[in-house]
């Protein structure tokens, strides 16, 4: 216990004197060039258009629609991109800026000279032509293939299924039943080019993302290191009479020190019976000495996501039963990650987390999770055997909400040729390492 002790003093003193000072990674522009030509040879054929956000982001800061952003690295809003399958040819258009916009947003990549050139794009030509460019683009008579999202868009916090399933409920209020943005956009299109056949471009799209790029995985490696010493600031920082959004301001204070634009979505640091709430995210309730903290955040570093989860005792003493399920819930985290290798399967993690949790005498089971990239649950097909470059979440759950219970350890994995890499392993799940930052971090404070 001296040597774990030591060790993560001296680790908590190189976080809270030090920081990253260095740039943040961002993407070169041939990154995107690469995307749109591996997009180009999935398809072979048509005009693909995809659309850019329309509105800022409301109290936050700005982030662009994913599959934009992946394949033209532009930020604007109102942008347009349309992207001749067969040969990878692409034209981004955007709005025409008055001074008043300039002076408000900065200049956009129209008002900037040679930017077509520098980004890769055979021209960056003004919105209002869009129109006129996809009539031009008609072939002989006959039907012609345009790629668009049919699908729902995603989210830095929304799976396209939970952004589907949200705009599904909001058709019941009568008030709130209008299209989204992607909807009303393929209605649209069919009725201004009925000769155009829409195809949906989003399987394609969650193919290329479901495998990370080099640089991708560059700077997911930079976001889990910074997002797990973020983790283990937070677990110092509980104290009984404390809030639960202290815990929330510890993790987030580093993460933005050291570079992180922001959350990968919002922190959930549910205490006592808060603990049984998946999602909760008011973070306002005072810490009592008994009761568990469930901490589940990453953050979101040049569009790229980290998801952990670290589950520890207000008083730094678990209880026996609060023991038992910490210990199923590790050994089936760390037996799945090992089985994650090219050729598994989710299933097959599934068959592993199934027998630990029997032999632990608790109900239900785990397995690998849902994918990780641009958003925390990530596009991707789940029934895809493991490859190298996929990124993985791994976050098996013990819970009864009778006695408050919840037990959960989340880790982001990367899939490699050989074994997997624990992205958010800086941050302790070992009992006894947890327990003695908690400790350290009581002690601080008396």
């Amino acid at each position: 216990m001296r040597q774990t002790s030591a060790t993560i003093a001296a680790v908590v003193v190189l976080l809270l004197g030090t920081a990253l000072d260095a740039e943040r990674l961002g993407y070169p522009p041939e990154e995107f060039t690469a995307r749109r030509q591996a997009l180009s040879a999935r398809l072979g054929e048509g005009l693909v258009v995809m659309f850019g956000k329309t509105m800022p982001a409301l109290g936050v800061r700005s982030r662009q629609d994913n599959d934009f952003f992946y394949l033209t690295g532009n930020e604007d809003l109102n942008a347009v991109l349309v992207m001749n399958a067969a040969t990878a040819e692409s034209h981004l258009f955007l709005p025409k800026q008055n001074a008043s916009e300039i002076r408000a947003d900065g200049r956009n990549w129209l008002e900037l000279p040679d930017m077509a050139k520098t980004r890769g794009f055979a021209a960056i030509a003004p919105l209002s032509e869009l129109g006129e460019f996809l009539a031009r683009r008609r072939g002989d008579a006959g039907p012609q293939t345009l790629w668009l999202r049919l699908s729902e868009a995603d989210e830095v916090d929304q799976s396209r299924t939970n952004k589907a399933l949200y705009l599904g409920r909001r058709l019941a209020n009568p008030f709130g039943a209008q299209p989204s943005e992607d909807a009303w956009r393929v209605a649209t299109i069919r009725a201004a080019f009925p000769y155009y056949e829409l195809e949906d471009v989003s399987p394609h799209m969650d193919r290329l993302r479901t495998i990370k790029t080099a640089r991708e995985i560059e700077i997911l490696k930079l976001n889990g290191r910074i997002s797990a010493e973020a983790i283990v600031n937070a677990i110092r920082a509980t104290r009984a009479g404390g809030f639960e959004y202290e815990i929330e301001a510890a993790a987030t204070y580093h993460l933005l020190r050291n570079g992180v634009q922001g959350n990968g979505y919002p922190a959930i640091v549910g205490s006592g019976p808060n603990v049984n709430i998946w999602h909760y995210n008011d973070n306002g309730k005072a810490l009592r000495d008994g009761e568990l903290v469930v901490m589940d955040y990453g953050g979101s570093l040049d569009y790229m996501i980290i998801d952990i989860t670290r589950t520890w005792p207000v008083a730094g003493e678990f209880n026996d039963l609060q023991r038992r399920a910490y210990l199923c819930a590790l050994e089936a985290e760390k037996a799945i990650i090992a089985a994650m290798r090219p050729g598994a399967t989710r299933a097959d993690t599934r068959t592993i987390g199934a027998a630990i949790y029997q032999k632990h005498g608790f109900p239900g089971g785990a397995g690998a999770g849902h994918y990780v990239g641009m958003a925390v649950h990530d596009v991707g097909d789940a029934s895809l055997p493991f490859e190298p470059g996929m990124v993985i979440a791994v976050e098996p759950i013990v819970e009864d909400a009778s006695k408050e219970l919840h037990i959960r350890v989340e880790d982001t994995v990367l899939i490699t040729d050989g074994d997997p890499v624990i992205l958010s392993a800086g941050v302790p799940k070992e009992i006894d390492e947890v327990l003695a930052l908690v400790r350290q971090g009581r002690r601080d404070r008396f």
